[in-house]
């Protein structure tokens, strides 16, 4: 009878220790940063992403547009063609991106439910484009707004001029 309870006892308690969790699968990360992005820092301003599965599309006032080729390998992102990695943590409408150079990024999704722009386009000069940046720039200006720092209409002195300076240059272009 004691070896019938042992047996039992045995089943009960140590085979469920035995289930491990299943394996994370590459895809999960990578279908979670699939999406129109967009992120504001005081260091790197607005910037906004058009992610699919092979290509990470952003543009910035800083440096304009780029289209970096990536893979996601466990839990991170790599840059095919850039020595950066970072660490990805989904958190619902948001991830965080820790770079192998220090940086953080905190990425939010675009809520409407069709983002102010398809993908962005790559010929600078065409009509998407300039309507591409007209929508930009109100985004833009929201942003440093929501962060306190006004862009003046040059009527009055700004908080930031480094920023509105890059703005206009971008635009004299």
């Amino acid at each position: 009878m004691r070896s019938i309870l042992y047996f039992l006892a045995f089943f009960i308690f140590i085979l469920p220790a035995c289930d491990s969790p299943k394996p994370k699968h590459i895809d999960e990360k990578g279908k979670a940063l699939i999406g129109k992005w967009h992120r504001f820092s005081t260091e790197n301003g607005y910037s906004e992403f058009d992610i699919d599965s092979q290509y990470v599309v952003f543009y910035n006032q800083k440096v304009g547009r780029f289209k970096l080729p990536y893979k996601i390998e466990n839990d991170s992102l790599k840059y095919l063609t850039k020595q950066y990695v970072a660490k990805i943590t989904a958190y619902g409408d948001s991830v965080l991106l820790e770079g192998n150079d220090s940086t953080k990024a905190v990425l939010h999704r675009f809520k409407e439910p069709d983002a102010p722009f398809k993908t962005i386009p790559e010929q600078q000069d065409s009509l998407l484009f300039a309507s591409y940046l007209a929508y930009f720039d109100k985004r833009l200006i929201l942003e440093f707004e929501k962060a306190g720092i006004k862009i003046a209409d040059g009527a009055e002195k700004p908080l930031e001029p480094a920023y509105e300076e890059l703005l206009k240059k971008r635009i004299n272009k």
